[in-house]
């Protein structure tokens, strides 16, 4: 079945407009109105596509969750590998950095620091002998500092438009960690 090359033309100005509206506020504050006005569409092009600008959200947040699920999963533990992918992922789709920024959604912001939780348990306290003096208590407040730190350090790559490769970034994390 072949696609629509209006309808993927209306999609894809929706999506350059969310990129654009996100860099300059957050979420929240944008309007369908404005949405649209960006993008150059009819609201009744946008309505043709999605409920709501959450609807639109929606389906990118999925896809990113399912993105970063599967990276986690594949690199089993591995920190390096898998911040490594996770921001050559990040580097090559805009609309998922833009929604990880400080303007993004709430809900990826949480996501992620969840799955960075569960990955700092997995990677860092069976590696590094001193994190075992810490009990149970240490380790949450642990993989809590360390998740923010990474997710803080990633807004602040995407706020300074990457100009770090993903390489770079990796091992500035690791670095920091260790």
């Amino acid at each position: 079945m072949a696609t629509d090359p209006r309808k993927d033309r209306t999609k894809s100005s929706l999506r350059d407009a969310m990129i654009t509206l996100l860099q300059k506020k957050t979420f929240d504050q944008i309007s369908t109105t404005e949405l649209v006005k960006t993008a150059g569409v009819s609201r009744s092009g946008f309505y043709t596509h999605y409920q709501d600008k959450y609807d639109m959200i929606e389906a990118y947040q999925r896809m990113l969750f399912n993105t970063i699920q599967y990276v986690f999963e594949k690199n089993n533990g591995n920190l390096r590998e898998t911040l490594l992918e996770t921001y050559q992922f990040l580097n090559k789709n805009e609309i998922y950095a833009a929604l990880l920024s400080e303007n993004g959604s709430k809900e990826i912001h949480q996501f992620i620091l969840q799955k960075l939780k569960d990955l700092l348990e997995l990677s860092i306290f069976p590696q590094n002998p001193r994190h075992h003096e810490v009990g149970k208590l240490g380790k949450v407040y642990a993989t809590t500092y360390f998740a923010n730190a990474i997710f803080g350090v990633t807004q602040a790559w995407i706020r300074r438009n990457k100009k770090e490769t993903p390489a770079q970034i990796t091992e500035l994390l690791i670095n920091l960690i260790n």
